[in-house]
């Protein structure tokens, strides 16, 4: 895939990657998780490549402060994903043409929230493992924010002590492999990881995610999913897995509730890193979906 430059309103530039065929009209687009980038999923892009024959556009975005993007980034000032949103419905903006849209965790809800603010640009909505709550486990979320006592959320704490240094890529392939969030991970999608998501320096490479940043994200995120998922009347996939999920119990009792345009499909023995895992079907799933 081709890696291109987006410049929004504001002239902040983000990077993404695309793959584009001429002979298409269909098109993807793609938000990544947390603290992730998009070079992250090529191994499920490609995959998608050839379960379409090549036939089908691809669109995937570096979110602010994430992956090679240089838009404004002050951990700080993150108090919600709004700003990921806005920034996802301008970079679809500037496709031509109606888009499937789709994400994993973090990205899936920000895919989703554009889905419902932008019904006939978004008919699709395939969600990958989302960060999803049910309402009243989503208030308690939201009250805890308000009181600041979400402050010590262990997920958050976790990637504030990251480490960001390394001496090489393969370095820190060797240091990730086998161990917490990639424990199921193959060397080849930690290497697009880091391959997406660092810069050279003088000692080595750093990750373009900063701890601190990765933190804020975690912290930030607005538990304010349902408002726009009761909207959305375009039907949807949602794929997702068992162990570690962030799609709760609660959340999938009152989610499929919303319509019968509400579809999903369950991997028991898959985590909550469902597409690194299981990529092949989960690529399998979104022709189903969009074929059906």
């Amino acid at each position: 895939m081709e890696r291109k430059k987006f410049t929004n309103a504001l002239g902040e530039d983000f990077s993404y990657l695309v793959h584009e065929s001429t002979k298409s009209k269909l098109n993807f687009v793609f938000f990544h998780a947390t603290g992730f980038n998009s070079e992250t999923y090529q191994i499920l892009f490609e995959k998608l490549k050839n379960q379409f024959d090549n036939q089908i556009n691809i669109y995937a975005l570096d979110q602010r402060g994430h992956g090679l993007s240089k838009a404004k980034s002050d951990h700080n000032q993150l108090k919600s994903w709004d700003v990921f949103v806005e920034d996802g419905r301008e970079f679809i903006d500037s496709i031509k043409g109606p888009v499937i849209c789709s994400g994993h965790s973090m990205g899936s809800i920000i895919a989703a929230k554009i889905a419902s603010l932008d019904s006939d640009k978004v008919p699709n909505l395939f969600m990958i493992e989302p960060v999803l709550y049910g309402p009243l486990e989503s208030l308690k979320f939201r009250f805890m924010s308000l009181i600041k006592y979400n402050r010590g959320l262990s997920i958050a704490d976790g990637a504030a002590k990251r480490r960001r240094e390394f001496p090489s890529i393969e370095d820190a392939v060797s240091s990730y492999t086998g161990r917490g969030a990639f424990t199921t991970w193959t060397p080849e999608w930690i290497r697009n990881y880091l391959t997406g998501g660092s810069v050279n320096i003088s000692s080595g490479i750093e990750l373009t995610c900063s701890p601190e940043w990765e933190a804020a994200t975690f912290r930030s995120s607005s538990m304010d999913t349902w408002r726009y998922l009761r909207k959305i009347r375009n039907n949807v996939m949602v794929v997702y897995g068992s162990l570690g999920s962030t799609f709760s119990i609660q959340a999938r009792k009152n989610l499929f509730k919303l319509g019968l345009n509400w579809g999903s499909k369950y991997y028991k023995e898959a985590s909550h890193f469902l597409p690194m895992e299981y990529p092949d079907s989960v690529i399998k799933d979104l022709k189903d979906y969009l074929e059906n």
